[in-house]
């Protein structure tokens, strides 16, 4: 675990693959722009309190869009760190072309990459989630179904005196 400064510093997300966000996915939907807009106004928001850490778990859905916010915000602001925390190196097995090629430009432009295995397992996963809540000291979620990691992630980050925004309650659809 980071020393407390550095907690302080820090932000992680956690949220849905594509199939349980807005539009399932879709970046061109009202719902998924509304999702964008206000992932945009928490960051900006984290940054405004001090903010300069930002951890992020590589998923496709939620994970991917806030580290591509984070990246957006970097040209803003060149001090901002993102830290991507993998649950094993081989995440991207199954993933369309099209999807490798976004997560690559992320890894890419990732200031830190950690593992938590080598290969992915459900074990593995539950590792990177507390990761990402123990080098933190917020959260931002999108949570809308009460189960999986998701679930998991804000429970500990709750569990661990962690405030959360959760995203998913700016929705009417919940």
């Amino acid at each position: 675990m980071q020393d407390l400064f550095n907690r302080v510093s820090g932000c992680c997300f956690t949220g849905h693959r594509p199939d349980a966000l807005p539009a399932h996915g879709d970046e061109s939907s009202e719902e998924m722009q509304h999702l964008l807009y206000c992932l945009s106004r928490a960051v900006d928001a984290a940054i405004e309190d001090g903010v300069t850490e930002f951890f992020v778990g590589g998923a496709q859905g939620f994970d991917t869009i806030a580290a591509e916010c984070v990246l957006q915000k970097r040209t803003q602001h060149p001090s901002l760190s993102l830290h991507l925390a993998l649950p094993g190196q081989n995440q991207t097995t199954g993933w369309s072309a099209r999807d490798k090629a976004r997560y690559q430009v992320i890894l890419d432009e990732a200031t830190e990459v950690w593992y938590a295995a080598e290969l992915c397992s459900p074990e593995s996963m539950r590792r990177r989630n507390r990761y990402l809540v123990d080098n933190t000291g917020r959260c931002i979620a999108y949570l809308r179904r009460m189960r999986g990691g998701t679930l998991y992630t804000v429970n500990y980050a709750l569990d661990s005196g962690i405030p959360v925004d959760n995203l998913a309650e700016r929705f009417l659809d919940l």
